[in-house]
């Protein structure tokens, strides 16, 4: 059986690789697109 702690580590591994893959994604489109004033990237 699970325990809560097993249940909140995995819920905090997947948050995090989840964010990791927003970021590389992020850093893949950033060159393409160009300056836009809505978006916080640049």
């Amino acid at each position: 059986m699970m325990t809560g702690w097993t249940l909140f580590l995995i819920l905090i591994g997947v948050a995090f690789l989840t964010a990791q893959l927003f970021r590389i994604v992020d850093a893949i489109e950033r060159p393409t697109r160009h300056c836009r004033r809505r978006t916080r990237s640049c």
